[in-house]
């Protein structure tokens, strides 16, 4: 009994040392398993401030999109308005132009008017010049030959 004595002390020096160790691997988890308790607890953390910036970056997201909506609204409005403002101004461009060749040709048959009245006139001037200096010639010949001694006599004076 006496080796069953010293085989006992030795199985309980070697479970006394078996317990320590089991003891300290035994706080030793206890520290990771607190250190990953503040590591959840961090990233829990973590994670709702994520979901907090991801909620706020999506509303900023909805109000640019809403915004670029508007804009694109808007754009599209200004689009339209310039479409009308140009047929506005080509109809303006088009009654301009009309008007203004009726005018001109208005005015170029009134000035062919005044032309042919000036030309008329001056048909008419010339004519009674014309028949006045086949009078003056037609007396001036008579003259001539009824009078020839007047063209001597006026002959030798120069």
């Amino acid at each position: 009994m006496a080796l069953e004595n010293g085989e006992t002390k030795k199985t309980v020096q070697q479970l006394a040392i078996d317990l320590g160790v089991l003891q300290n691997e035994v706080k030793q988890v206890a520290a990771v398993n607190e250190k990953l308790d503040t590591a959840i607890d961090r990233l829990t953390d973590i994670s709702s401030s994520i979901k907090s910036m991801l909620a706020v970056h999506e509303e900023k997201l909805n109000k640019q999109e809403d915004i670029d909506k508007a804009i694109f609204k808007l754009l599209e409005n200004r689009r339209i308005e310039t479409e009308q403002n140009i047929k506005v101004l080509e109809s303006q461009l088009n009654d301009i132009h009309r008007e203004l060749k009726e005018d001109l040709e208005l005015t170029e048959k009134r000035l062919m008017c005044e032309i042919k009245s000036i030309s008329n006139s001056l048909n008419n001037r010339v004519g009674v010049l014309e028949k006045y200096r086949w009078i003056i010639i037609g007396v001036s010949i008579a003259l001539g030959l009824s009078f020839p001694e007047v063209f001597k006599y006026l002959t030798l004076i120069k």
